[in-house]
């Protein structure tokens, strides 16, 4: 298959770069539209029941998620008791009342509520619901919320969206002016030629590209985060270099010995070719197992990063080798040694590979040195990552609050006014949806609400209830019955306070019960609170619901703990099968397994003892929160294991080539090394400028992701790949190659891994 993909690529060589350039022109005009079609990035499963509850706040009250926390301070330092104050108020609400998107407004002056007034009577807040794209809303109605008496901020969920978006698109910018000119300068420094370092970036711009206008297809269907083009970059730049590296080597390898421009095509694309298309596949598949998850952020990744990875595997092994074939010889031009050569009046040097030098160079003596010592090197190299992982026994997971945005941010401002200067979880209640079995304000409902509110109150961590039935100590004096005469038609029709409290927590069958506590809405003690919450039995008539920010929390941990197992059984099973199919093995395909989550454990430790414990925290520019991104992990092991498998493909293929022409296990490593070593070396350290470029953005979460994939593709390409794999590869001996008798001739009926008759057909000759 590969022999005649590489002759049909030769022989129509023009014709598959016009098809590239069209692609790629067709990719800029309709894919790049794209960007202004992407959205926040929600990190909640939808089916949760915290999820249906905000849904359904969100539907009933207009308020729940999308809540603007509207802040309010006096400039003249006056109190919220001051009447100039208050009509200020009044008046800056009073422009956005009846705006399109907005619903139900809360503010003190309304409610008397004192959790909304700060211990200094200078501040209070509005709680503004947004319906509809809070986004958009947002946009409109900022120029609403303007006051010359009064200083006005703007937080909760939509403006802390908005903040996000801003600086993600900000780092964004800045991680490709800093990571681009890095790396168009080490391609040059690895290939020491111009024309050879150009062809990595282009078709990185082609796979960046290309993926946009797949997310330009996708997002007619499902909503995509823009987080999602962060990955692309990442991941199209970095897996193109990547692939380009091994393809454009091995070019240059093959001209080396044999000067047939028509033949190095075909046996590149034969060996090369299919190591690419292999690697392809097992990092995609790694990534669509993130649609396992109900999470926007991880399904938008899964489609993103695989449109990035598939477009870079499709585009080395078609337009890549259509350039090559076209440039032939010239690929070595303008050669940075070269012309230092010449300067000094030497000879210009033979073309090179990174890191090629026949079979005893550097890598080769490395991993015969390894292989010589294999259960010291094994045995300390294990105890190194499992050392550098323990921290991740003490992790802490949350979902990210407004410390994941940089300080001065205004949404973050906000939040840290109302952690320092208000009621604690003022705007982070566990919210109760309670259904009754008739309207919600039938005496039985009523008083059915009451025993259940004096239940909640009495749980321990419960420092308040707010609802229908506790608002009035005079009214509690009286017990159930004084609330049904409260909210009694007759009482209604003359009571304005009953009509206000009916309207702001009753709808139809619904009533909210809003529960308050101290402390970290993410702390375990809380999380403890909402399982006793839902374990509280309701009264006859009512039915209820537990929602909230720490009930997300709850939900998401709960969620990924049943969806970890079935996605990582996934990815174990396709990987198993894509590796055999490659290389006839079923010992190789474990042997990889198991070492790639060894190195995940220094990436996952790290974060740990970085992000959470604070460690290095002033360096890295960030606020350390006493926990990690609880959707981060599941991030980067699809993504880090995916990129482990990249580079375990590179070089157990080499080894593997060797192998079937040798028979020989230990030779066949330090060949492999040798031959991979400089590749693997250079491809990684090209990747990790990438990211960093993006670990560099102010964004936590972001940060977390980036730094995270650099430690594990670091770790991935120097201990795993130079150390525990030739350990190992030395100890398991023959065996590495071992299958049962029935799946050895399934292997050899199937013909995906390389074989002599397809070796031979390679050194046909091509017609042109």
């Amino acid at each position: 298959m590969f022999v005649t993909l590489g002759r049909f690529i030769y022989r129509q060589r023009k014709l598959v770069v016009l098809g590239g350039l069209l692609f790629l022109i067709i990719s800029i005009i309709f894919g790049t539209a794209v960007l202004d079609l992407l959205s926040g990035s929600s990190e909640t499963d939808p089916h949760a029941e915290s999820s249906q509850v905000d849904a359904l706040v969100h539907q009933q009250f207009q308020n729940g998620e999308d809540a603007l926390v509207v802040m309010f301070t006096a400039r003249d330092h006056s109190t919220v008791d001051d009447p100039t104050y208050q009509q200020a108020v009044a008046a800056t609400l009073n422009r956005v009342k009846g705006q399109p998107g907005v619903g139900s407004i809360t503010d003190y002056y309304s409610t008397k509520s004192p959790r909304l007034v700060s211990a200094d009577r200078h501040s209070t807040y509005a709680v503004v619901g947004l319906r509809g794209d809070s986004d958009a809303d947002l946009k409109a109605l900022r120029p609403l919320l303007i006051s010359d008496y009064l200083q006005v901020r703007l937080g909760g969920g939509p403006a802390a969206s908005a903040d996000i978006l801003d600086q993600v698109s900000h780092d964004l910018a800045l991680g490709e002016q800093i990571t681009l000119p890095i790396v168009a300068f080490l391609l040059i420094l690895i290939f020491g030629s111009l024309v050879a370092a150009a062809l990595p970036l282009a078709i990185g711009g082609l796979a960046i590209l290309g993926a946009f206008l797949a997310l330009r297809v996708l997002v007619n269907f499902t909503a995509i985060s823009i987080f999602s083009i962060n990955v692309i970059i990442m991941l199209g730049l970095g897996l193109a270099i990547d692939y380009s590296l091994f393809i454009v080597s091995r070019f240059r390898e093959e001209l080396k010995s044999d000067p047939d421009v028509a033949a190095a095509i075909v046996v590149t694309v034969r060996t090369a070719g299919r190591t690419v298309m292999f690697s392809g596949l097992t990092v995609t598949i790694c990534l669509l197992s993130l649609l396992f998850f109900p999470q926007q952020l991880l399904r938008s990744v899964a489609w993103g990063g695989a449109a990035a990875v598939l477009v870079a595997m499709l585009a080395a092994l078609t337009v890549l080798p259509a350039l090559l074939a076209l440039l032939g010889q010239r690929v070595n031009a303008l050669s940075l040694r070269g012309l230092l050569r010449r300067k000094k009046g030497g000879p210009p040097p033979a073309p090179t590979s990174p890191g090629i030098s026949g079979s005893q160079g550097f890598w080769y003596r490395l991993s015969n040195l390894v292989m010589t010592h294999p259960v010291i090197v094994l045995l300390l190299t294990l105890g190194l990552l499992v050392g550098a992982g323990l921290p991740f026994l003490h992790v802490n997971f949350a979902t990210p609050d407004a410390r994941n945005i940089p300080a001065g941010r205004e949404s973050r401002v906000v939040s840290e006014i109302l952690d320092a200067q208000f009621a604690a979880n003022g705007i982070a209640p566990i919210q109760v949806l309670v259904q009754s079995s008739g309207d919600a304000l039938a005496p039985t409902s009523i008083a059915s609400l009451y025993d259940y509110t004096r239940a909640l109150a009495k749980l321990p961590g419960v420092t308040r209830v707010d609802s229908l039935v506790t608002l009035d100590p005079r009214l509690d004096a009286g017990g159930a019955n004084a609330y049904v005469a409260f909210y009694a038609p007759a009482s209604r029709a003359q009571n304005p306070a009953a009509v206000a409290a009916a309207g702001g927590m009753a709808r139809g069958s619904y009533s909210l019960a809003q529960v308050y506590y101290n402390g970290d809405p993410h702390a375990a003690a809380n999380q403890q609170l909402v399982r006793a919450i839902r374990a509280l039995p309701t009264p006859a008539g009512l039915q209820a619901q537990v929602g909230g920010e720490t009930a997300s929390l709850l939900d998401l941990l709960d969620g990924e703990a049943h969806t970890i197992p079935l996605a990582l059984g996934t990815i174990v099973a396709i990987i198993f099968v894509l590796l055999f199919l490659m290389l006839g093995s079923l010992v190789i395909p474990l042997k990889a397994v198991i070492l790639n989550i060894l190195s995940l454990s220094v990436s996952f430790g790290a974060l740990v003892w970085i992000f959470q414990d604070g460690n290095l925290a002033g360096l890295l520019g960030f606020t350390p929160m006493g926990s990690i991104d609880a959707n981060q992990p599941v991030l980067i092991f699809a993504i880090a294991f995916g990129l482990s498998m990249d580079y375990e493909v590179f070089l157990i293929s080499r080894i593997k080539e060797s192998f079937d022409r040798t028979g020989d296990n230990t030779a066949s490593v330090a060949l492999g090394v040798q031959k991979t070593g400089g590749i693997i070396t250079s491809a990684a350290l090209l990747l990790v400028m990438v990211l960093a470029g993006f670990g560099l953005g102010q964004v936590v979460s972001q940060k977390e992701v980036a730094i995270g994939l650099c430690l594990a593709i670091l770790v991935d390409a120097t201990l795993v790949r130079l150390l525990l794999v030739p350990a190992a590869m030395r100890l398991i001996g023959r065996y590495n190659w071992w299958s049962p008798a029935p799946l050895t001739a399934l292997y050899r009926r199937l013909g995906m891994g390389e074989t002599s008759s397809e070796a031979s057909a390679a050194t046909l000759p091509v017609e042109d």
